[in-house]
């Protein structure tokens, strides 16, 4: 089966870095009325949190859950964990039971689905059509940073799966995931091995769309029919995009310690107010010379892979229908 053109109605997988533009991407997914999600990224819906102790009922259910992907292939779900060079793939049953649990918690959040409907409708960004009789809704669901490496595995779950992968220049998302406590010395293996990994995935035939988050910023219209045309969404049911808008949380000192996250909707020829077109050129101002400079070296040639200049983010216009390597 030839992937790149084979029509599909499976769920629908997001691939980047957090930081990256996933979110927005999520959000131009999520506004389609045909889609449905679980609450939270993949990690976060199938793996304890660590932290989770302040709940321990919760915290020991989600552990017997996971405690069979520890045995056998350890905390592989973890998006800050490298794979190691011998990663197998994820044995059958661990795949029905990542598949069952999906579904589950799609089902689970469906209350907060309704809730981001009603809002859309009320906000007059109702669908323009009503769901034809039997139409099951698409499986949104994110994966950020090493989990991008499972995406193998998920397409062996749902072979009619569709993947939409999202990059972004390299200093921006440095420059935030260092604001937040990382290490460069963390930071840039990840940036190197999603790059490499979206790149692999895209020349093998792949089914993903690679996207650059710069691409959402000179034309989010664009970039929306593009995505909803590979995922074989009807552009036509949707009227209105509900993004988000987000401002730094810092402490006394000046370190970011969160987000500040609130809805916000528009028409797809006003959804370009919400974006910030200086986003990247502010961050690298925040960026030391030594630290810009080593970026360059060691995430540039990846980027020219990705379609980026060695100087300049892709210029304004049409959203590309997927980044061909350089």
């Amino acid at each position: 089966m030839d992937h790149r053109t084979a029509s599909s109605s499976g769920p629908i997988f997001i691939l980047g870095l957090q930081r990256g533009g996933t979110n927005q991407l999520l959000n131009i997914l999520r506004s389609h009325p045909d889609t449905i999600w679980p609450d939270g990224e993949l990690h976060e819906v199938l793996r304890p949190k660590w932290g989770g102790l302040r709940a321990p009922g919760p915290f020991l259910r989600q552990t017997m859950w996971y405690l069979p992907f520890l045995m056998r292939q350890g905390d592989v779900l973890s998006p800050r964990r490298p794979p190691n060079g011998n990663q197998q793939p994820l044995p059958q049953g661990l795949r029905r039971r990542m598949a069952r649990r999906l579904e589950q918690e799609c089902a689970r959040n469906a209350r907060e689905v309704a809730r981001f409907r009603g809002a859309m409708a009320e906000e007059g960004y109702a669908p323009t059509r009503a769901p034809a009789e039997g139409e099951t809704p698409r499986m949104v669901v994110k994966l950020v940073n090493y989990n991008v490496g499972l995406a193998q595995d998920l397409l062996r779950i749902y072979p009619n799966a569709r993947f939409v992968g999202i990059i972004r220049e390299a200093e921006g998302i440095c420059e935030s995931m260092i604001s937040r406590g990382m290490s460069p010395d963390v930071v840039l293996p990840l940036y190197q091995y999603v790059a490499r990994e979206l790149l692999a995935l895209r020349s093998a035939g792949f089914p993903v769309l690679l996207l650059r988050f710069e691409d959402i910023i000179a034309n989010i219209a664009a970039s929306t029919r593009a995505v909803y045309d590979w995922c074989h969404l009807d552009a036509t049911a949707v009227s209105g995009l509900c993004l988000q808008d987000k401002t730094r949380v810092t402490d006394t000192k000046g370190n970011v310690v969160g987000m500040r996250k609130v809805d916000a909707f528009y028409d797809l020829d006003s959804a370009a107010k919400h974006l910030r077109r200086d986003v990247n050129s502010a961050a690298k101002a925040r960026l030391p010379q030594s630290l810009q400079q080593e970026i360059a070296t060691r995430c540039g040639p990846l980027m020219q892979q990705l379609g980026y200049s060695s100087d300049t983010a892709p210029p304004d216009g049409p959203a590309p229908s997927g980044i061909q390597p350089a």
